[in-house]
């Protein structure tokens, strides 16, 4: 009876290469013994997979619901014809009955389906059974045909469709025709016809639907920001114009700005900054008015095109509308009030997280990256990317619940994010200016996997490490620090770092190797990790966390005193002595006691901290938490 499987035999049998196994298998948190899984690891990638998917088709069933909800429907015949059809109907039904709509099928496309029945028998068998299927759903009220019973070319009927009632309505067209997709998109561009935004998206091979991308947008990095949104595709770049706006007299506490809703009163400043003054509205709301100098045309435009579309997503404090003073004169904008404390000050120390989380684990700082990754993941799904992820601008106050500020910053349609900070700026665009270019997702990937680093090492940069070299150099010639499998570095920093490093799980690890060390699998622009993909990382590494499945108890805490143990012998305790230089008592394990013994040793004297100490001062190096 076998015990054990060979990598390269589960490989052939699941049809992939073995480096795609290696991959999954890191993703989620496996590790082989000499290149063999055991039976229970086989079976915990099972169960990792079937969690996988039934995540996967959770978000998009959420996907669908938000899709139903925002837009009118239409269908055009190809779409009709997909073998998944009916399966889409099946996850489609329950939405629109429950918000009363319907599936709109244009009148052409039934004649379509007619002529298509006589001309292409092979297509006989499938639209036989098709027909009962809209007969039925039009009898519930959940399709509705269009138009007039003499429309013969369906494509052309629903451009006509589109262009007259995308003035009242968004629409989301359904098909599988790249030509048809792509004049659908080209209405958006059209001066002529005002109105709503028009989506294309295609029933995939599960059901759901996936968003039409351009051969431009299928030749872009997996990182390609994904779903219908407001501000996507992005528009042509908006040149950096710094042409002020007319002086105006600057309201103060206890002063009228006026919305488009009526004029408000600012209540008690409660905070300066470079840009601004940020005034209570004593509502939930604050307004944020800028410095003279800081508005310009460009500031003022960017703003009316972020509050002309409703983007709702808890903990972000997207702007709403504009404030003017009484001559009209643009003043700023209000946003909801955030709570919590800059994660730059409360948790990148560890006396900043004993001072404000003092019972977290490494289970909150886990979930904690989980929350963030939400909220990046839903304003890339509005086509909108942060830019420049600042630590101080993500506000904590538990786990759960953060909050996203300074959203003005934000890249939007053709405005860019003008600021960036070194340490979360991607090799391919260090010392760019970052005004004069518009950020790609593989660049904000590269600025994502950074905070996750930081948050699993409190504070410490990827590329931070012994020599001080100048970082922007060091992430362009991206030498990474850390060692991960057979790869090893000289240049890890010193003390507790690499004990954080050694207890995170061995994909985890991977996954920041691959994209911080030149070389690696996920290191170029076209090639990172995507927010969904990090997220299942954490949410899986959670998952492991929360049912204790890490072999060494000091993985859930959050700053480990000693490196990750492997073997079993090395938990179990010897014998208990207590330090002869700080007084503290430790434990000698069965482990190190074999060690010990083997190599006619005496028993360490001293705790595994003082010996640490002690290590680092004879090769003149100081020892930091």
């Amino acid at each position: 009876m076998f015990h054990t499987i060979q990598i390269s035999q589960a490989a052939g049998a699941m049809k992939m290469e073995e480096s795609q196994l290696w991959s999954l298998l890191g993703q989620c948190g496996i590790q082989p013994v000499e290149d063999s899984l055991t039976l229970e690891q086989v079976w915990q990638l099972a169960q990792a997979l079937e969690d996988r998917k039934q995540e996967s088709q959770r978000r998009s069933q959420e996907k669908l619901e938000r899709l139903t909800e925002q837009y009118t429907l239409l269908i055009d015949t190809c779409s009709l014809l997909h073998p998944q059809f009916p399966l889409l109907i099946e996850h489609l039904e329950p939405l629109l009955r429950g918000k009363g709509k319907a599936l709109i099928v244009p009148s052409g496309m039934v004649a379509e389906l007619r002529n298509l029945l006589l001309k292409k028998p092979e297509l006989a068998e499938r639209i036989r059974a098709l027909l009962p299927l809209m007969v039925q759903l039009r009898q519930q009220g959940l399709l509705r045909v269009f138009g007039g019973q003499n429309e013969d070319f369906g494509d052309q009927q629903m451009l006509t469709v589109v262009t007259r009632f995308m003035t009242a309505a968004p629409l989301l067209v359904i098909t599988q025709d790249n030509d048809l997709s792509a004049d659908l998109l080209r209405l958006n561009q059209l001066g002529s016809v005002r109105g709503q935004k028009v989506a294309v998206s295609r029933i995939n091979r599960y059901g759901y639907l996936s968003r039409y991308l351009t051969p431009e947008q299928r030749g872009m990095s997996s990182s390609s920001v994904s779903g219908p949104g407001p501000f996507f595709p992005s528009a042509p770049l908006v040149e950096d114009r710094e042409e002020r706006l007319p002086a105006c007299q600057f309201p103060q506490t206890g002063d009228l700005v006026r919305t488009n809703q009526g004029d408000i009163r600012l209540g008690p400043a409660l905070a300066k900054g470079g840009e601004g003054t940020i005034y209570d509205l004593e509502d939930g709301t604050v307004a944020k008015i800028y410095r003279e100098e800081k508005r310009t045309v460009l500031r003022r435009d960017k703003l009316a095109l972020m509050t002309s579309q409703s983007v709702s997503i808890p903990g972000v404090c997207w702007p709403r509308e504009l404030l003017w003073d009484g001559a009209g004169n643009f003043l700023g904008y209000r946003m909801e009030r955030a709570r919590g404390t800059e994660l730059q000050k409360c948790a990148f120390t560890r006396q900043a997280l004993e001072r404000y989380f003092p019972e977290w684990k490494k289970l909150d700082m886990v979930h904690l990256a989980v929350t963030i990754l939400e909220k990046i993941s839903a304003l890339h799904r509005c086509g909108v990317l942060l830019g420049d992820i600042n630590p101080r601008n993500i506000l904590v106050v538990s786990p759960e619940e953060v909050w996203l500020v300074d959203c003005d910053s934000y890249q939007v349609g053709g405005y860019p994010c003008p600021v960036g900070t070194v340490r979360f700026t991607a090799p391919e665009i260090q010392h760019c200016r970052f005004s004069g270019f518009l950020r790609t997702p593989g660049n904000e990937a590269f600025a994502v996997a950074t905070l996750l680093f930081m948050l699993m090492l409190p504070g410490k940069s990827p590329y931070a490490q012994q020599g001080g070299e100048d970082l922007g150099e060091v992430i362009r010639e991206m030498n990474f620090p850390y060692p991960c499998g057979e790869n090893r570095s000289d240049h890890t920093p010193a003390g507790a770092w690499r004990f954080l490093w050694s207890h995170l799980p061995r994909y985890t690890k991977e996954n920041f190797y691959g994209t911080f060390q030149r070389g690696g699998r996920y290191s170029t622009e076209q090639t990172r990790l995507t927010v969904e993909q990090w997220l299942t990382a954490f949410r899986y590494y959670g998952k492991l966390l929360e049912e204790n499945k890490l072999q060494d108890p000091q993985s859930g805490e959050l700053f480990p005193d000693r490196w990750k143990i492997t073997d079993p012998d090395d938990l179990l305790v010897y014998q208990h002595a207590v330090c002869q230089e700080c007084g503290k008592p430790f434990d000698i394990t069965e482990g190190e006691h074999k060690f010990y013994r083997q190599h006619d040793l005496t028993l360490p004297r001293r705790c595994p901290s003082c010996r640490n100490l002690r290590k680092l001062e004879r090769n003149g190096l100081s020892f930091s938490a």
